[in-house]
């Protein structure tokens, strides 16, 4: 487990020697803070320009952070969201699947019944009360099996017809047993995604929040920042040599995802959105292999999970970067350090640099 904190955020980002950023800056306070409480990661110096940037933009340093812990948080919510709709879905369908079997089942036990009383109806013009009119209408488990054994003394075709008569019953009411069970897990798990969702949501409109209390010269000056940062921490990791090109090219379902995945770019960000028109970071990293052919987990977590790990310096157009410690956020690797990804509320997907975000590892779908 590899977690790379290159680039500024919140405390993901912040490198281990700086001072920790102040809870929750307001947009106006920002400025009084942020010299003391936000420094450039540590490394080889920044070049002169980069380095005039950072100081230039210093007064909106403890925004960034701010910022960057709220896309953090609400990456996490959404992620969370679109697990929990997954397992909703999965339930639904136990839901639906077993109401399938019990109405089989029933129609089973209604062919069942129709036989039994065709042959009850023989045998009493027959004359007398049959062993099996008395099992139709028996109300306990004992008299059930004491009718049922009289008739396999009697008739080798009634014996059939209780036999299947008296499973098909306690199929059915295993099946409704099954579907009620079901049922309760469904609502747990609505309960479950709707908890989610609302959170996502939450964390999104503070976001929105911070952003509309921003001026046109403070966005553009945390534009500024954050590319700065970026274009710097990716320097500092390609120098580190842990971001190589052993992986070699493209396979053809891997450049297939990425063609998908780059004609995604300029579509916004929505979180639990899986495309044509927005996206969030797995939903998007998902459809581009799937229109590849290869199934794909739907969430970071997933992703990062159960597909194969990778070594940063065996990477190849097409890996899964993912990022943070708790792997809440995925990107499509390009090459030549480079990826493309949902970022997060209020942006569109873009090509950013691989040191953009703390990176957690590499995995390669199974193509």
């Amino acid at each position: 487990m590899l977690i790379l904190p290159l680039a500024v955020g919140g405390p993901a980002w912040a490198h281990p020697d700086d001072d920790p950023p102040p809870p929750a800056p307001s947009a106006t306070a920002a400025t009084s803070t942020a010299t003391a409480t936000v420094q450039p990661p540590s490394g080889p110096e920044a070049p002169p320009a980069t380095a005039e940037l950072l100081s230039r933009t210093d007064g909106v340093a403890a925004l960034l952070v701010r910022l960057q812990e709220l896309r953090h948080q609400a990456e996490q919510a959404a992620q969370e969201s679109t697990a929990r709709d997954a397992e909703l879905a999965a339930r639904q369908a136990e839901v639906d699947r077993t109401d399938g079997q019990i109405a089989a089942q029933q129609q089973q036990v209604d062919a069942s019944e129709g036989e039994a009383a065709r042959l009850a109806g023989e045998q009493y013009r027959d004359g007398g009360l049959s062993g099996i009119t008395r099992f139709l209408f028996s109300l306990t488990p004992t008299g059930l099996l004491s009718e049922a054994g009289d008739l396999q003394e009697r008739s080798r075709s009634e014996s059939d017809v209780v036999r299947e008569l008296r499973a098909g019953r306690s199929r059915l009411a295993a099946l409704g047993d099954t579907a009620r069970q079901a049922r309760v897990q469904a609502q747990l798990a609505a309960d479950r995604a709707r908890t989610a969702r609302d959170a996502a949501q939450r964390e999104a409109s503070g976001i929105e929040a911070q952003l509309t209390a921003l001026t046109d010269a403070q966005r553009s000056q945390l534009d500024q920042r954050e590319g700065a940062l970026a274009d710097l921490a990716e320097q500092r990791l390609v120098a580190s040599g842990l971001l190589g090109t052993g992986g070699g090219p493209a396979t053809p379902a891997a450049a297939t995802a990425v063609g998908y995945a780059m004609a995604q770019l300029g579509k916004p960000y929505l979180w639990g959105g899986t495309g044509p028109d927005a996206y969030d970071c797995s939903g998007l990293t998902s459809k581009a292999w799937e229109a590849a052919g290869v199934p794909m987990p739907r969430t970071s977590q997933e992703q990062w999970a159960s597909l194969p790990r990778v070594p940063l310096d065996a990477l190849r157009p097409g890996d899964l970067i993912i990022y943070f410690p708790d792997a809440t956020h995925v990107g499509l690797y390009l090459g030549n350090g480079l990826m493309v990804n949902a970022p997060h509320t209020g942006a569109v997907i873009r090509v950013a640099p691989v040191a953009a975000m703390p990176v957690l590892g590499a995995v390669r779908p199974k193509a």
